[in-house]
C-alpha cells in the first residue's frame, strides 16, 4: 500500500513517525506536549517556543503522543489573551478581502481558499488570522475565496491576484488540486512560499501531475492520510463486522478525501462493503443529506458511514427521519467534531448507535502560518508537517450544550468570545 509521505532531511524538527501500521495510527496515551525541552529547541533561534499549554494541545489533538515541535510552537501562539481591539481587528480581517493588522509590519499574508461556504472553513480562516496577529511583522492580510467554483481558473486567478498584490507567503486549501498547479508553481517561482493545510496536497503523491511538497511547493500540513483511512477502517471492521457502509467526501478529487479513502477501502474486511462509490458532497450539508437519502431509500440496512465532516453527517442523518428508518446498529466514523452531531447523538439515546472521531483540525491553518514565517527566516522546515491523530468514541461529555455555536468543532482553538462575535445568533 502506497504511503503519502516523502523522505526528506529534517534538521530542525522532530517529526511524528506515523506510518500506516497495524493500529492504523490510533495512538492512545497521555499527551506528550514536547519532543524536546523548550530551551533545547532550535525553533527558539527563530523566536518560537514549544512550551505549549498541555491543555491546549489535548484540546486540539486529543490524547496523542510525539507531537512535532512545529505543531507545539503553533499551539503555543494560540494561547492568546485577546482584548476587544484585537478581536475587532480579527473580525475586520475575517469579513474583508484585505485588512490592516495595526502592527505596522511590512509583511503581507495571503490566504487562497478554494471555498469558505461552511463553518469549518470560516473558523479555520479565523484561526489563521489570529495566528498572524501574533506576528508583528505581518501588517496586512489578504484573503481570497474561490467559493468552490468548479472552474479551476477562478482559484488560479485568486493565487495570481495574491502574487500581484505582493504577498510574502500564501496558505489555504487547494480544493482544485492539480488543476491549479500552474498558479502554485508561479507563486513558488516568485519566491512566495505556498503552504496548504488539512492535508491539502496538490495531487496525492504518486498521482499523475502531482506536485511534490518540499520541491514544487514549500510544505504541507496535515495528518498521515493513510493512517487516518486505516483508523477509519479499524473502527468499521470492529464495530460493523459485516454489512454495508456509505462513504462520503468533500470537493471532487480533493486530496484529503481521496487520501484517506484510498487507504481505508483496501483495509476494510471482506464483510464490510461500500454501498457504492464515495459520494462528493462539497462539504455541503444538503449534499450529504441527498447522498444518504439515495442510499437509504434503496437499502435501509446500512450499518455505517465514513466522512470527514461531522456537521454534514448530522444533517445527513435527517434521512432516517424522512424515510422512517430507525438509527440502530449504526457506526459513524468522522474526522471533525462539530457539536451538532454529538449532541444529536445524546438526544437520540440509542445504545447501538456509535460515533468515533479524530479532531476538527481547524488549528492546522495556524501551523501553516508559523511554518511560513519560519521558512522566510531561513529555518529548514519539513516538506510534510505531520499532525498526529487518535480515534475516540463519542461519549455524553463530548456534547457541550453551552458551546457558543454547535456548528463549531469542540477542538477549535478560536476563543469563545471571538466565536460569539463571529456567530452572534449562536
Amino acid at each position: 500500500m502506497q504511503r503519502f509521505r516523502f523522505v526528506g532531511v529534517v534538521l530542525a524538527f522532530t517529526l511524528l513517525i506515523a506510518a500506516c501500521s497495524d493500529d492504523g495510527g490510533d495512538t492512545e496515551g497521555s499527551t506528550d506536549t514536547a519532543t524536546a525541552s523548550a530551551a533545547g529547541s532550535e525553533l527558539s533561534e527563530y523566536g518560537e517556543s514549544i512550551d505549549a499549554d498541555p491543555a491546549l494541545v489535548e484540546k486540539a489533538l486529543g490524547p496523542v503522543v510525539d507531537t512535532p515541535e512545529i505543531v507545539l510552537a503553533s499551539i503555543a501562539r494560540a494561547d492568546q489573551d485577546l482584548d476587544q481591539a484585537t478581536i475587532d481587528t480579527a473580525l475586520d480581517c475575517w469579513n474583508n478581502v484585505e485588512c490592516d493588522t495595526g502592527s505596522g509590519g511590512e509583511m503581507i499574508m495571503g490566504v487562497a481558499d478554494g471555498g469558505r461556504g461552511n463553518v469549518w472553513r470560516q473558523v479555520t480562516h479565523m484561526e489563521a488570522i489570529l495566528q498572524a496577529l501574533t506576528y508583528p511583522e505581518i501588517g496586512t492580510i489578504v484573503s481570497r475565496d474561490a467559493q468552490w467554483d468548479e472552474d479551476p481558473a477562478v482559484a488560479e486567478a485568486d493565487i495570481r491576484f495574491l502574487i500581484q498584490r505582493g504577498v510574502d507567503f500564501i496558505i489555504g486549501y487547494p480544493d482544485q488540486g492539480t488543476n491549479i498547479s500552474s498558479a502554485i508553481l508561479e507563486a513558488e517561482a516568485a519566491g512566495i512560499p505556498y503552504i496548504p493545510y488539512s492535508a491539502g496536497y496538490v495531487g496525492l503523491p504518486g498521482d499523475e501531475g502531482a506536485l511534490i511538497p518540499g520541491e514544487d511547493y514549500t510544505a504541507i500540513v496535515g495528518e498521515d492520510l493513510c493512517a487516518l483511512g486505516e483508523s477509519f477502517a479499524d473502527v468499521l471492521n470492529t464495530e460493523v463486522g459485516s454489512g454495508k457502509i456509505g462513504i462520503m467526501g468533500g470537493t471532487p478529487g480533493n486530496a484529503l478525501s481521496a487520501g484517506w479513502q484510498r487507504c481505508m477501502q483496501p483495509a476494510l474486511e471482506s464483510g464490510v462493503k461500500p454501498v457504492g462509490p464515495p459520494a462528493d458532497t462539497y462539504w455541503v450539508n444538503d449534499f450529504a443529506l441527498q447522498s444518504v437519502l439515495g442510499w437509504l431509500s434503496k437499502d435501509p440496512d446500512i450499518k455505517g458511514y465514513a466522512y470527514e465532516y461531522a456537521d454534514g453527517m448530522y444533517t445527513a442523518l435527517d434521512a432516517y427521519e424522512e424515510l422512517d428508518v430507525p438509527v440502530e446498529d449504526l457506526t459513524v466514523v468522522v474526522r471533525t467534531d462539530e457539536q451538532t452531531l454529538f449532541c444529536d447523538w445524546v438526544e437520540r439515546n440509542e445504545p447501538s448507535y456509535k460515533i468515533f472521531f479524530s479532531a476538527g483540525g481547524n488549528f492546522q491553518s495556524r501551523v501553516a502560518v508559523t511554518a511560513a514565517m519560519l521558512d522566510l527566516q531561513g529555518a529548514e522546515i519539513p516538506a510534510e508537517i505531520l499532525v498526529p491523530h487518535v480515534m475516540r468514541e463519542v461519549t455524553p461529555e463530548n456534547c457541550d450544550p453551552d458551546r457558543v455555536t454547535p456548528t463549531v468543532s469542540g477542538t477549535s482553538l478560536v476563543p469563545d468570545d471571538v466565536l460569539a462575535q463571529m456567530y452572534p445568533e449562536g
